[in-house]
């Protein structure tokens, strides 16, 4: 990965994690090589979220679009091909659209190999709506808590 890629990749874990932060108990970065980029604590369950970046925006039909492919970077030498996500490995998916600060959520049942958004579908996206329907897709526990909720006594 050149240093501009792991750059905007770094980027959008973070903004994903902040978002996350906002709702959850904890978020912590997993190691390099791990196959999910966040490990997110909610209500006493721990759920691996991979974080797919965007940087850019490419036209379709006179529509500009924001695209993220669901398949691993784990390359696979011999077939030359990339490989897609196995079931246990992702719980959710944390789609960024890093020049807009757009953050949205999909359970792994959820996706296929890519997805493309127009900017006008995008801002139509609640980012808290889509955790919740992630976390509820998975297991049933979608109270979140926002931030502002905490008082400095509670922390």
């Amino acid at each position: 990965m050149s240093h501009v890629s792991a750059r905007i990749a770094l980027a959008g874990e973070y903004l994903a994690a902040s978002y996350l932060m906002r709702f959850c108990d904890s978020v912590i970065i997993a190691p390099e090589g791990h196959k999910s980029d966040l490990i997110l604590d909610h209500q006493g369950q721990l759920y691996k979220v991979q974080v797919k970046t965007t940087n850019s925006i490419y036209k379709k039909r006179d529509n500009d679009y924001y695209r993220w492919d669901f398949r691993s970077n784990a390359d696979n030498k011999r077939k030359n091909k990339m490989l897609r996500y196995g079931s246990g490995q992702v719980d959710i998916f944390c789609l960024v659209a890093l020049p807009i600060d757009k953050v949205f959520f999909l359970s792994f049942d959820k996706v296929e190999n890519s997805i493309a958004k127009t900017i006008n579908s995008l801002n139509e996206i609640n980012s808290e709506e889509s955790l919740i329907n992630s976390l509820l897709e998975i297991n049933k526990i979608p109270n979140l808590e926002p931030i502002d909720a905490t008082t400095e006594s509670d922390i």
